[in-house]
């Protein structure tokens, strides 16, 4: 393998290689670390220099690039571009371009663990995002199915733009969800909400194709979704329902929604983790908080204003 003339371009590609067939990294993975990666290969270039020079790239050089990315973000985007610059050093020594060891020396941002609660729409607002028109569009059967499923269940965006018609079991009230972040399949069962809505979509809201994935553009020809469109989808509802859209108001906020309603409903961390795909119930424990207005309809009467 001829590392002193690669260019730019060819250590990404052969980085985004490293991720897929080597460490079998999920395609999520790829698309969070490529963006850092590039723009850390660009900062390694330097002015005038197409190939970068791997054999000089000191740990102070590492670390001011981890800072400055990581200044431009908030809350657990801050430990992203370590994560990513971590990876591609290790894939630098893989291919014995550059010592091992550096990506040792990468500095933790240190974050507080569950420092806020996740963003969730309140019952009055979901009500009014699932809210049904007296006439519905086909665009809106579509648009109701997909915010039932992401709603009921808490599914991230890829997993319902990769939902096909063999997903459904609809004797057993059944979806099987394929292997994909969490790198297991995961069978869940289908609200009855949910369940109705979709059927819904399918009868009067999905234009006819051959194509086995459930969820079609509206366009001609049609054409699968995919998570970004998703997520635009969520958004465009948030706008129609009068919602204000915060940082967080994609696919996400629906599936932090599901999760605090199954807790408020008395599930367990191992129910949610199981039904969310968490490998790591340290991850379910976000939703372990409570706001004051949520506990205080649950809390006992304080004993000072006992009378």
């Amino acid at each position: 393998m001829d590392l002193t003339h690669r260019d730019a371009d060819a250590w990404i590609a052969g980085y985004a290689h490293y991720l897929r067939d080597v460490l079998g990294a999920a395609d999520t993975t790829r698309l969070r670390h490529l963006p850092t990666v590039r723009r850390f290969v660009a900062a390694c270039s330097g002015p005038g220099a197409p190939a970068p020079d791997w054999t000089g790239l000191s740990v102070q050089q590492v670390t001011e690039f981890i800072q400055r990315e990581a200044a431009q973000r908030t809350g657990h985007g801050r430990t992203a571009p370590g994560s990513a610059t971590r990876s591609f050093l290790r894939f630098l020594a893989w291919c014995g371009a550059a010592p091992s060891g550096l990506d040792r020396a990468i500095p933790s941002v240190r974050r507080a663990r569950h420092a806020s609660l996740p963003t969730h729409l309140s019952a009055e607002q979901l009500a009014r995002l699932l809210e049904r028109p007296a006439a519905p569009r086909p665009v809106e059967y579509r648009d109701r199915a997909i915010l039932s499923l992401l709603a009921g269940l808490g599914l991230r965006a890829g997993e319902v733009a990769a939902l096909e018609f063999d997903d459904l079991d609809w004797r057993a009230g059944q979806l099987r969800l394929r292997a994909g972040k969490c790198r297991r399949e995961r069978v869940l069962p289908l609200p009855q909400e949910a369940g109705t809505a979709l059927a819904e979509y399918l009868r009067h809201g999905r234009p006819p194709h051959q194509h086995r994935r459930v969820f079609l553009t509206l366009t001609n020809p049609a054409r699968t979704f995919q998570a970004a469109t998703v997520t635009a989808t969520v958004r465009r509802n948030l706008v129609r329902a009068g919602i204000p859209l915060g940082r967080l108001t994609g696919a996400h906020m629906l599936r932090h929604t599901a999760a605090s309603r199954m807790i408020n409903r008395g599930a367990s961390f191992k129910d949610v983790a199981d039904v969310l795909g968490h490998r790591s119930l340290q991850t379910t424990g976000i939703y372990a908080k409570l706001d004051l207005d949520a506990l205080a309809g649950v809390a006992l009467p304080w004993i000072g204003g006992a009378r």
